[in-house]
């Protein structure tokens, strides 16, 4: 099973989203940026750097909510999820098509990657969220 974080960022009560490029295992579908542990590096460690390198953004992360797991048939997934504040930087597209600032609400219209529409449906998951965007 491979070990991928994400990064769930929220800023002014806004949740950002990245869609995935048409080359990508999931084209074009949405999710919460990040990728693959390195061997020796913490999921923490992980998700920071994986934001700076795919959206020059330096995060500091808040929260750590509960993992899922995902068969996607060419790989199996334990996605960590991250509650993630932007520290500095200006996102710049390095490994997406395309990010969104969205709403809570927004959130339930968009073609997920499967392992992140799980997160999304994780009751105690969404409830956390909730609580960090002011809802």
């Amino acid at each position: 099973m491979i070990q991928v974080t994400c990064a769930i960022i929220i800023q002014n009560g806004k949740v950002l989203v990245a869609q995935n490029n048409e080359s990508s295992d999931h084209p074009l579908q949405w999710e919460f940026p990040g990728g693959k542990i390195k061997s020796g590096e913490t999921a923490k460690a992980c998700i920071v750097r994986e934001i700076k390198e795919e959206l020059n953004l330096h995060v500091q992360v808040q929260e750590k909510l509960i993992p899922v797991e995902h068969d996607y048939k060419i790989k199996c997934i334990r996605l960590i999820p991250f509650v993630c504040v932007v520290i500095s930087g200006d996102v710049k597209l390095n490994d997406h098509k395309a990010v969104k600032w969205l709403t809570m609400d927004e959130l339930t219209e968009l073609d997920w990657a499967e392992a992140d529409r799980r997160l999304l449906l994780n009751e105690e998951n969404l409830h956390r969220l909730k609580e960090h965007a002011g809802k």
